[in-house]
């Protein structure tokens, strides 16, 4: 119930911060789940099936990259997740474009027992990218070379908050369009927090399936069927 009540909270606080004068110029999000691992075919979480792309995610990527040719972004922000960045790569080097990473991007909230934490959330290793991947992904901030040592349910939602946050804080009523590729369990959460919503997991979301959503006039944004 406190969890209920904390969520509430954020969200309507989301709602007053970012509300949009009257002259706002709309931002366009389109969120992407990663291609599918070997963790997600076999529900066997290894570091190394994590890290794997199925047969069928490897065509998942070659569908994508050129199902997002139809399409221009002036930002495009990924987790740090090495699944994440094996997905969008392709699309990064063909088309030359340089994506940020963003640490509060990556997975969380996936626990059965939502309980609350009060502990902030600390940063825990360094980041690294291959050779190959270098010149198409940056970091804009110096802490962003760390991921965060996410424990538990209740510190994950702080890092979804802190992912709403700076999204908004960046991109609202910029009249811009940003890509986000993520995760399944974190991207629905920020997806349904973006629009007002309870962060519960209400969205089953594919792999490699593109989310669209459009901001409002109050800051609160609102999914989009292309």
């Amino acid at each position: 119930m406190m969890l209920k009540r904390i969520t509430i909270c954020l969200v309507l606080a989301f709602s007053v911060i970012y509300a949009m004068p009257s002259s706002y110029a709309a931002t366009d999000i389109y969120f992407v789940r990663h291609a599918e691992t070997m963790g997600n075919l076999t529900h066997h979480h290894s570091r190394e099936n994590d890290r794997t792309l199925s047969p069928t995610g490897i065509r998942q990527v070659e569908n994508l990259t050129r199902e997002l040719d139809r399409l221009q972004f002036d930002y495009i922000i990924v987790s740090p997740k090495y699944r994440v960045l094996k997905t969008i790569f392709p699309y990064l080097k063909k088309h030359r474009l340089v994506a940020e990473i963003w640490p509060e991007l990556a997975e969380c909230c996936w626990q059965k027992q939502r309980t609350l934490s009060s502990s902030p959330l600390n940063r825990g290793s360094r980041i690294s990218l291959e050779s190959a991947m270098k010149p198409y992904f940056t970091f804009t901030k110096a802490d962003d070379h760390y991921s965060y040592k996410t424990r538990g349910y209740g510190q994950g939602m702080l890092q979804i908050s802190m992912a709403t946050d700076r999204i908004k804080q960046r991109f609202a009523g910029s009249d811009k369009r940003i890509l986000i590729v993520g995760h399944y369990h974190a991207g629905s959460r920020i997806i349904e927090t973006l629009q007002g919503l309870e962060p519960v997991g209400r969205y089953n979301i594919a792999n490699t399936q593109i989310i669209h959503l459009q901001e409002g006039k109050t800051g609160t944004f609102f999914l989009i069927s292309d």
